[in-house]
């Protein structure tokens, strides 16, 4: 008796310690288990109410969209520009897309002038600005023949970070990215997409056209500023009611200085009020962004849409 009178109050000890354990253990499973739950209901709340802000927004960028297309409403209309007390932002931009340099064209111009001098104008060296000029020549020409500092498909099958020419023209401004040489463009001006355009004019739109724009069509950089600081008006503000419109390219560029025989020269290179239209409606909601550009004929009969692009 003596001997079980030691041992069972030890196993007691032991099962009370076992169980004991085994409900810690239990509690601790159970917690993980609900913390775990918990962040797969809390990060599908989340998801849920991004989508929800995604949908608000690209809706509020939608009438966005539809103020910018009415021709009755001027560019520096409140409408395009509005903040709401919810945290909600509307923010359109109407311009014309010959504000940017048509880059069909530009390849087609004799010797691209205005291509070549937009990138001297971004600090390309000669030859960087060659081999990105004739590789998109190259790229976008009907046949095999390579320009003197260009590539076609013979010459690029091994250098997969370029795309092997389509020879036709680029479909969109995108395109230009991975023709050989424009790398070395991008690596100067990061937002070289800016200024280009696949729905131009063959002029530039002096209107809203960039300091850029206007000295790669032959303008000098005093000379643009001229016309960027006329065309604000009194405030020194792009797009508010004091804007100067242009009506008259000559009587304006007269207006800014310049002499009527490099009038006369220009005027195969600018115009104002040229189309189409690009309209850029940027909306936000709290934290979420959504961003919808259009490109159309805005103003005219049909008001047909050529571009449409969201993100």
């Amino acid at each position: 008796m003596r001997n079980a009178d030691f041992i069972l109050p030890s196993l007691r000890f032991s099962w009370e310690g076992s169980a004991l354990l085994l409900a810690i253990w239990c509690v601790a499973v159970l917690s993980i288990t609900v913390l775990a739950v918990a962040r797969l209901v809390q990060s599908d709340v989340e998801e849920a109410s991004l989508k929800n802000r995604r949908f608000e927004a690209r809706e509020l960028a939608l009438t966005g969209v539809a103020y910018g297309m009415h021709p009755k409403i001027e560019v520096w209309d409140s409408l395009l520009n509005q903040k709401f007390g919810d945290g909600r932002e509307l923010h359109v931009k109407v311009v014309s897309e010959a504000t940017r340099i048509d880059i069909n064209r530009a390849l087609k111009e004799n010797g691209q002038k205005t291509l070549r001098k937009l990138f001297e104008i971004w600090g390309a060296k000669d030859e960087a600005i060659s081999i990105a000029v004739d590789s998109m020549v190259d790229w976008t020409d009907g046949d095999d023949l390579r320009q003197l500092h260009g590539a076609e498909k013979s010459e690029l099958l091994n250098q997969t970070q370029y795309s092997i020419p389509a020879n036709r023209d680029f479909h969109s401004v995108s395109e230009m990215e991975r023709v050989r040489g424009m790398d070395g463009i991008a690596a100067l001006k990061p937002d070289w997409a800016d200024f280009f355009t696949v729905n131009g004019n063959r002029r530039i739109d002096l209107q809203d056209a960039s300091m850029d724009v206007m000295r790669a069509g032959g303008l000098t950089a005093e000379q643009a500023r001229q016309i960027i600081d006329v065309r604000r008006g009194a405030d020194h503000e792009e797009h508010t009611r004091d804007d100067y419109k242009i009506k008259n390219v000559t009587e304006f560029l007269r207006r800014v200085g310049l002499a009527d025989p490099q009038i006369q020269a220009l005027q195969s290179k600018y115009g104002a009020g040229l189309g189409p239209s690009r309209i850029e409606s940027r909306a936000r909601v709290g934290r979420t962004d959504y961003e919808i550009v259009v490109v159309s004929t805005r103003g005219a009969e049909d008001n047909a849409l050529i571009a449409w692009d969201e993100q």
